[in-house]
């Protein structure tokens, strides 16, 4: 038998294997392992190294989930200190219960985009609302000269393959709006550079309906270099 024909066997077995275990254990609990394998290992991964490095005080600081940590913010702008403290799957929690870490550097900028995953956690607007509050609140306090950028959630895929609820992210972009303008923060609206005729992640930006490709970075980029200047 060819190598090539038993990988071939080997790959369908595996898909059977994947179609019957959500047939029995339901997309639900698919989703709790792997909130829990990024939750609890991979934070931990992450945060350790974030604590291992040197201070750098004053630098620019981009904060969130896997969009953020996606992003080379040093290598889109070359001629700043940037740190990219995203971990993906984070959620607004996780934020606020790292927030010591972050704000050790009395960042002189705070780019902040956090909230997709918590909506696929089935976490409410108010909790999540609630969070943002003392994130906010927390670095008013603790490192009161750094300028916060709190950035829309971003649309996602029609298709997606996990339980993100594209029709929970306006409302929950709204609501972040205006908590920035009573707060007087600057709210920047990212979401509509992405956004399709339908409504969803546009297809030419992420090739898995959630996470974006480069070109999309570039935009992003763009859309936020004026205050990265300024």
């Amino acid at each position: 038998m060819k190598t090539s024909f038993k990988v071939s066997i080997a790959f369908n077995l595996l898909i059977l294997a994947v179609i019957i275990y959500l047939s029995i254990f339901g997309k639900d609990h698919v989703r709790d392992i792997i909130f829990k394998y990024v939750l609890e290992i991979r934070y931990q991964q992450r945060t350790s190294m974030f604590e291992a490095c040197p201070v750098s005080k004053g630098a620019i600081i981009f904060l969130g989930n896997s969009i953020t940590e996606g992003g080379n913010w040093d290598e889109l702008f070359p001629d700043k200190v940037i740190l990219n403290r995203g971990i993906g799957g984070d959620r607004t929690a996780g934020v606020y219960s790292r927030l010591d870490e972050v704000l050790r550097h009395h960042p002189s900028k705070l780019f902040i985009c956090i909230g997709t995953n918590d909506i696929a956690s089935g976490i409410s607007q108010e909790v999540i609302m609630k969070n943002y509050s003392d994130i906010l609140t927390t670095i008013r306090k603790k490192s009161p000269d750094t300028k916060i950028y709190v950035q829309s959630l971003l649309p996602v895929g029609k298709e997606v393959m996990t339980t993100h609820d594209n029709s929970k992210i306006p409302p929950l972009n709204a609501a972040i709006e205006q908590l920035c303008q009573q707060m007087n923060i600057t709210f920047i609206n990212v979401h509509d550079l992405f956004i399709s005729t339908e409504g969803y992640l546009d297809p030419q930006y992420s090739n898995d309906e959630l996470h974006l490709m480069g070109k999309a970075y570039l935009i992003w980029r763009e859309k936020i270099s004026g205050y990265i200047n300024e």
